[in-house]
């Protein structure tokens, strides 16, 4: 099964150094997550009020904010009604939503491995037009965002369901998206950017 995509426009970090959240109120900005910075900085970095839909995909989420809740309630039996709102999955996106007060669909998604691949392909398959947000902060910032559109973008691609050995990661997306590598491909399938 193969689906055209295009891309419409993407971003990535790579770095915590690259994180730049001042659009927020600083007292906003004090109460984020690490994770909460990198895919805030992501999502303000490309929006554009076209966008229909929201997909955030991230392997460990708010790992941190997890550990310090089991932490806390093993040395304390208690855990703190903040913390533990601002640990689950989709924290981050509906935050931006609640943020920019938008009133649109968004997914949050978590595959192990596979969650870079697993998000965008959920992005390309809802035929609208989506930002997908991939972020991760455990083994250092990786972030990367893109508009996807089934039609006319900066550039096109094409989706294929075939499962493939080789996983190329988070490296190999931004390969993919600045134009060093022509496939990127994952468990998911491959992605190929067309001639």
């Amino acid at each position: 099964m193969k689906n055209c995509f295009y891309i419409k426009n993407f971003c990535y970090l790579k770095d915590e150094n690259e994180i730049d959240v001042s659009f927020m109120p600083p007292l906003t900005r004090r109460k984020l997550s690490l994770l909460d910075k990198t895919t805030l900085a992501l999502a303000n970095k490309i929006f554009n009020e076209s966008i229909e839909e929201i997909v955030f995909a991230s392997k460990y989420g708010e790992f941190t904010r997890l550990d310090t809740i089991i932490s806390q309630y093993q040395e304390m039996n208690e855990v703190s009604p903040a913390q533990f709102s601002a640990s689950v999955h989709n924290y981050p996106v509906s935050f931006f939503t609640l943020y920019k007060k938008l009133n649109i669909p968004y997914h949050a998604i978590s595959s192990g491995e596979n969650s870079l691949a697993a998000g965008l392909v959920k992005s390309i398959i809802s035929k609208k037009e989506t930002l997908f947000i991939y972020a991760d902060v455990k083994n250092g910032v990786q972030g990367a965002a893109c508009v996807i559109l089934p039609e006319s973008g900066i550039f096109k691609a094409e989706y294929n369901a075939e499962i493939s050995e080789i996983n190329y990661g988070f490296s190999g997306f931004i390969e993919f998206l600045d134009g060093q590598s022509k496939n990127f491909s994952s468990a998911f399938g491959t992605f190929t950017r067309a001639s």
